[in-house]
């Protein structure tokens, strides 16, 4: 018996196990063949150099006074300005490649060029030895590396800056799996590099230089990447969150292996897709060969440029749970123009008023109210510096206008037409009067800029200001069907009266306290107004029998045959014909409007209110 239940406890898993395994009908032909990729350069000896405070300080200094002598000389080249500093960034490596890329959201202090360049940083995607990954996942699976697989792939199929990837096949169920294996030192490097660059911030503080920028804030993201990114359970917990949210926009993400997934390793489900930067590669160097992809595939590439947006627009508005970080690496393409979300190390979600001032301002671009976006623009401040805000808010209209306009015309590149064109537009007049944006509002912006690598390509011409309009009313009629479930309709009728109790424990006393003294000249008033409500009471249910007569009258008309009212007949023939759920939602509304007449009418009424209950 014990071998019997064993087995069935297998076949269950098993069963589980293919339920969330991509679909074979969406597994695509491959677009580059295994031995056309570039193979991962291995090093036996990882670099752990480690740079002191005065050699960074150094190394900066040397930067910026060639920009000043490029500038004395007017033979400035902004383009060749920002490769340097993204070399300085490669070359610290470690912590100082994300500060990079962090300091690649202030669009509104630096060039577009140096910001396009952070962006692209890279930390020495050099491999490490077999070995070093043996080591590292025996020590965290706690079993020899052949138990826990039954094959194991030495040559790595990716590198990058925190972890080494290979393929392997599970022993347990042969299922092929994609392995992460963290690199070794890293977590010491990181802390140094962490150590250096807030004895740096706190130089710079002292001088008084770069206070515009909220350092502050930006080591706080550090910190936060710091424990997150080093820790692949962190990763674990949002593929197992996103993987949730995402089914419901028809969206695929990978299964993590929570047995196999530790500290430094993270064992997830192999996706058999073709990589974005693999597609648009091809599609470059060989259009012709993605063309007969596209044709054996059912792939539409306007159609999953749309999909991509309209998905990350409601992860940050409808889910609060979006992936930060959708670069053509994170992106892999299946059959019938769908997508894979992968590697999600960084998500991000917002506080309530950022998000409803980040929705705010995109429907308010959908609607082509620009001076109603830049107020909520200027709202993502921090705080607002003493300047003419008038003014200010009339460039920043004129800005998002000037992008609008460039938006509908043809012929001009994807770059001065997408979000990033909005973006900048704005961060010319932000910085112009020195108002400071806050790093949440920055990340949001750089994850729906970071998808633009790859809409340049797949929809050259694609329109964010039709796309914003779709999404309203697909986010519209989402939130319509959400709120007559009867489900949200309970859980609104259980928020009112707690929330009226609330009022009944909580305020009524402390009101009672304040108008105690007024009650003698107020008393005749508060009668009278009750006396008022309680009419308009009689008279809310007089309409409501009227409205109950029509219900029967559209819906159950041979229930009242036997007390036919001529009256009644021609207000019901007058009424337009409702839908049957939205008649159980006018009687709610109508129980609850009663109710709320009701208790207000009570405590007008009562002489005595503390300790006593209106429910």
């Amino acid at each position: 018996m014990p071998v019997f239940a064993a087995s069935i406890s297998r076949l269950v898993d098993n069963l589980r196990l293919l339920e969330q395994m991509l679909k074979e009908k969406y597994i695509p032909t491959p677009i580059i063949e295994k031995k056309q990729r570039k193979k991962v350069k291995i090093v036996e000896k990882l670099n752990t150099r480690r740079f002191s405070l005065i050699y960074v300080i150094w190394r900066f200094i040397i930067y910026f006074l060639g920009i000043l002598f490029a500038r004395l000389v007017k033979k400035q080249d902004i383009q060749k300005t920002a490769n340097e500093l993204r070399a300085i960034f490669e070359e610290l490596g470690g912590l100082w490649v994300k500060t990079g890329q962090l300091l690649a959201l202030r669009t509104d202090i630096f060039p577009q060029e140096i910001c396009d360049e952070l962006t692209r940083l890279q930390y020495g995607a050099l491999g490490f030895p077999i070995e070093l990954v043996r080591s590292t996942i025996e020590s965290e699976l706690g079993a020899p590396i052949d138990e826990i697989f039954a094959d194991f792939d030495r040559e790595p199929l990716a590198a990058a800056s925190i972890a080494q990837i290979h393929t392997a096949v599970l022993s347990k169920n042969k299922t092929p799996v994609v392995v992460k294996v963290q690199r070794p030192g890293l977590e010491e490097s990181f802390k140094r590099d962490l150590d250096i660059i807030k004895l740096l911030i706190n130089l710079l503080k002292t001088l008084n230089i770069g206070n515009y920028l909220r350092l502050d804030e930006a080591v706080v993201s550090l910190e936060k990447i710091f424990t997150e990114e080093l820790d692949y359970r962190y990763e674990a917990s949002n593929m197992r969150r996103m993987k949730k949210t995402l089914r419901n926009h028809g969206v695929y993400s990978p299964s993590v292996y929570k047995k196999y997934s530790k500290r430094r390793v993270l064992v997830m489900e192999y996706i058999p897709g073709v990589l974005m930067a693999d597609y648009i590669n091809t599609l470059n160097n060989d259009p012709e060969r993605a063309r007969k992809w596209d044709e054996e595939n059912n792939f539409n590439r306007e159609k999953l440029g749309k999909k991509l947006v309209l998905s990350l627009f409601r992860q940050i508005f409808e889910d609060n749970l979006y992936h930060a970080d959708l670069h053509p690496g994170n992106i892999f393409l299946v059959r019938n123009s769908k997508f894979v979300m992968i590697d999600f190390g960084s998500i991000g979600s917002l506080d309530k008023d950022l998000r409803t001032n980040y929705s705010n301002y995109t429907n308010a671009i959908g609607k082509e109210d620009y001076v109603k976006a830049a107020d909520y623009f200027i709202r993502f401040a921090i705080d607002v510096p003493r300047v003419d805000i008038p003014r200010l808010r009339a460039e920043m209209a004129r800005g998002i206008e000037t992008w609008a306009d460039k938006s509908r015309l043809d012929g001009l590149s994807y770059k001065e037409k997408s979000l990033d064109g909005v973006t900048s537009e704005i961060a010319k007049v932000a910085s112009k009067y020195n108002l400071p944006s806050n790093w949440g509002f920055l990340k949001l912006s750089r994850s729906l800029l970071t998808l633009d690598g790859s809409l340049q390509y797949l929809t050259p011409d694609f329109n964010y200001l039709k796309t914003i309009r779709t999404y309203n009313k697909q986010a519209e009629r989402r939130a319509f069907i959400q709120r007559i479930r009867i489900e949200s309709i309970v859980a609104s009728m259980r928020d009112f009266f707690e929330t009226v109790d609330e009022y009944n424990t909580l305020i009524l006393p402390k009101l009672r306290e304040r108008t105690l003294p007024f009650e003698g000249k107020n008393n005749k008033f508060g009668l009278a107004l009750a006396f008022g409500l309680r009419m308009f009471s009689f008279a809310t249910l007089v309409c409501g029998v009227v409205l109950g007569y029509s219900f029967l009258f559209q819906h159950h008309f041979e229930s009242i045959k036997l007390i036919h009212n001529r009256l009644f007949d021609e207000v019901a023939r007058q009424l337009p014909s409702i839908p049957y759920l939205e008649w159980i939602l006018i009687f709610i509304a109508m129980i609850l409007f009663l109710r709320t007449l009701s208790v207000c009418s009570v405590i007008l009424e009562q002489k005595e209110y503390e300790g006593k209950s209106i429910l």
